[in-house]
């Protein structure tokens, strides 16, 4: 689901009851899927508001108008190297489509509907308009985070003491794996096979890693990804990949995807917010914030 493989590990004396919890866990994340996808052929709110009249206030329900109020605040906390509002411009470039692209768009096809960061989004009270018929809201650098959470819910809420979603490199864990810590590692971006560091948690911690390595196509020797700077439309070449521990999957998706347009230089940013995080950077340089858990395999 929502463009991934979606892998659950539960750890419970009872197979009956720990299946029951996964399947009902695996439910509560369609059905995030379902109300966020701005893809596909079902109605939901998102896809309404983006063809909604502009200057038009528009209510959403309570959980999407929670997530989208998480998302704006973290757009103004990084400055704008996140944003809500590039369901146009993702639409164009076309990664989430059954067929990857294989050239990217021209630079006036970006600018026509590149949405403008200020003020594409207004909210009034708990309603909310489009300034621009360019602004269209897409989820896709925050929900998959969010529907992680609400799995890991639904798990406690069967009893669930240990468990692991894995969503595509978006990891929220409980607990321990069996008597040991829960063992992540975080791959090399250039070569798949290859752990250049690991990273030993238990308790309750969200890693979520972003990289230019998930969904992209190389095109006259130019790599282009899917994680777009908001402010040009074009794929941000500031890293390579980030990863991101946070106390929440919605927070550390959405924070990943920001620091890897920031870069290196959103190692002070992190460090500012609750947040853990280490820096591939172009180059291939490796930067963490001073708290990061991790055991490098490969030195910087």
């Amino acid at each position: 689901m929502m463009g991934t493989l979606v892998s659950f590990t539960v750890i419970h004396p009872d197979k009956a009851i720990a299946m029951t919890a996964i399947r009902k866990a695996a439910e509560e994340m369609q059905r995030i899927e379902d109300i966020f996808t701005i893809y596909g052929n079902k109605t939901n709110s998102i896809k309404k508001f983006n063809q909604f009249a502009i200057h038009t206030p528009f209510t959403f329900p309570p959980e999407i108008n929670t997530l989208l109020e998480i998302a704006v605040n973290i757009e103004q906390q990084s400055h704008v190297a996140f944003s809500p509002t590039l369901g146009a411009v993702n639409k164009l470039w076309g990664f989430s489509n059954a067929e990857p692209p294989l050239a990217p768009p021209t630079q006036a096809a970006i600018q026509k509907i590149l949405p403008g960061t200020k003020n594409c989004l207004q909210q009034q009270g708990n309603q909310w308009l489009r300034n621009s018929a360019n602004c269209q809201l897409d989820f896709g650098a925050i929900a998959k985070g969010y529907a992680i959470d609400r799995g890991i819910e639904i798990l406690k809420m069967h009893g669930i003491q240990h468990a692991m979603i894995n969503a595509g490199g978006d990891i929220r864990l409980i607990g321990k794996h069996g008597k040991n810590n829960w063992l992540i590692g975080i791959r090399d971006p250039r070569h798949k096979d290859k752990i250049i560091a690991t990273l030993s948690l238990h308790g309750d911690v969200s890693i979520v890693t972003s990289g230019d390595y998930e969904r992209y196509f190389i095109a006259h020797g130019q790599r282009y990804h899917h994680i777009l700077n908001p402010q040009t439309g074009w794929p941000s070449y500031n890293s390579q990949s980030v990863t991101v521990i946070a106390s929440t999957a919605t927070l550390a998706d959405a924070w990943s995807t920001a620091l890897f347009v920031l870069g290196k230089k959103g190692i002070k940013t992190a460090e500012k917010l609750p947040l853990q995080a280490l820096v591939i950077d172009s180059s291939g340089q490796i930067h963490h914030t001073k708290d990061m858990p991790i055991d490098l395999l490969t030195k910087p």
